[in-house]
């Protein structure tokens, strides 16, 4: 009984440890926009970088540096957007940042739908706090 019970407890730390890195932040967010939107991987790179490029303008630096932390690559993302010509100018307000996808094949209704499914993603990673900081820059 008494090897039953230490495997029993440490079946329940084993679990309680996937849990809780389960929920916690780290995860990256481009497979499940990929699998979310049907995008390559450089389409949602391409796009995530636009959507920095956009919300950069609109942040304190600490909160912009809080937000990109979250998106793996931040900087190049947003160097390769420019580079490649998805953003060549100041974007706005988002119908511009939703037009630059056009260039990458991100055209309507999809282009309206990756903000949304960034913020959608950022939480169900664990980034609360980075979701929180998007949504405002989008609002």
């Amino acid at each position: 009984m008494r090897a039953y019970g230490r495997w029993l407890i440490l079946l329940a730390l084993v679990l309680s440890a996937s849990f809780a890195l389960a929920a916690s932040p780290g995860q990256s967010i481009i497979p499940a926009l990929q699998a979310q939107l049907g995008l390559s991987e450089q389409q949602v790179r391409g796009a995530l970088g636009a959507l920095l490029v956009f919300v950069r303008e609109d942040l304190p630096k600490p909160e912009f540096d809080e937000l990109a932390r979250a998106i793996p690559n931040a900087e190049r993302v947003m160097q390769d957007a420019k580079s490649r010509g998805i953003v060549t100018g100041p974007l706005d307000d988002i119908s511009e940042f939703e037009a630059a996808l056009s260039s990458i094949g991100i055209g309507q209704p999809l282009a309206s739908q990756f903000a949304p499914a960034v913020v959608q993603s950022l939480g169900d990673a664990g980034y609360v706090r980075e979701r929180d900081i998007l949504v405002n820059a989008l609002n």
